[in-house]
This record gives C-alpha cells, structure tokens and sequence, in this order.
C-alpha cells in the first residue's frame, strides 16, 4: 500500500513537532531533576506510584526491569529523604506497600510543572486565530490517538510499563 503524500507531509510534520515538544519537556524535567539531585529512575518511581497509590517493592523491580534488591536499593534511598513511606498491607500483614508522602507528592507535581512550564509562554504568542483553530485539530488529533491507543491495548493486552509484551528495562544510574 502506498501513502499519499498528504499523509508522509503530516507525518514528517508530526514528527517534527514532538521532537520539538520532546526537547521543550526534556530540558525542564532534566533541569528539574538536576534541581532536586534525584536520578531520573528515582523520579520515575515517584511518578510511577503518584499514579497508583500503593504497590509492593516487588512489584516496582519487575516493572522497571530491574532486580528486587536494586528496586529495594532505589526505595531505601526514598524513604531515607522522606519521599516515600512502608506501610503494612490491611490484607496481608507480611507485606510492606510504599505510598508517597506529602513531600513526594510534591516532587511529582513540581516535576509536571517543569516539564509544562514553556506551555503558557509558548501560548502567549500564538495568535487567537491560530489557537482557535489548533484546539479544534489537537481535539480531533486526540481522539484519534485514543482510538489507536484502545486498539493497541485490546490487540496487545499490554501493561502501560510494557512495551508490547516486552517489560521495558529502566537501568538507574544512581540507585
């Protein structure tokens, strides 16, 4: 099958923008992580259980792609700066569950705010015309990404950490 050109066009275009978007969000989270001397597998964590309020450090190491002892390892350090909490599971009490603190919390919101920080900036100097027309071609861009985001999940069955079947391996270069 062939691709019109219309539809290369829009790709490349596609492309270029989130690259462009990437760089923007990448140099706030880098700048950002610098900030608060956390590695970016640590923030990921944190990001990672902000999402689901409890797990076990079992559960983390596998989703990461990494050992029990190195998960263990990235935990300890968390706690240790008052980012996360062991609490004891209500249904098994042999089982210690991680759950954010306050502090935590904010480190994960402040993280989403670097990354969106040039959003406002960048807003101010679209023009009204150009900003009414783009939120009707992000909202339908949306939708569309949606639809093939449902698609891959029922044809994949896949967990959000995985990439098609395959556990991503994440490799923390400070544990």
């Amino acid at each position: 099958m062939t691709e019109h050109p219309e539809c290369m066009e829009f790709e490349n275009a596609l492309k270029e923008w989130i690259g462009q978007i990437m760089r923007l969000s990448m140099k706030g989270f880098i700048e950002y992580a610098a900030e608060t001397k956390l590695s970016m597998p640590q923030i990921a964590l944190l990001i990672r259980l902000n999402g689901k309020k409890r797990c076990a450090v079992t559960e983390l190491g596998e989703e990461f792609g990494i050992s029990g002892a190195a998960a263990s390892q990235m935990v300890e350090k968390l706690v240790k700066m008052g980012l996360l909490e062991r609490v004891e599971d209500p249904n098994d009490r042999r089982v210690r569950l991680l759950l954010l603190t306050s502090k935590g919390r904010l480190i994960v919101e402040r993280n989403f705010e670097a990354r969106q920080g040039w959003i406002k900036t960048f807003c101010s100097t679209i023009s009204p015309e150009l900003a009414h027309s783009a939120t009707h071609i992000f909202r339908e861009l949306i939708a569309a990404a949606q639809l093939l985001e449902g698609a891959e999940c029922l044809e994949t069955q896949h967990h959000p950490w995985q990439d098609r079947g395959q556990v991503s391996k994440m490799h923390p270069r400070r544990i």
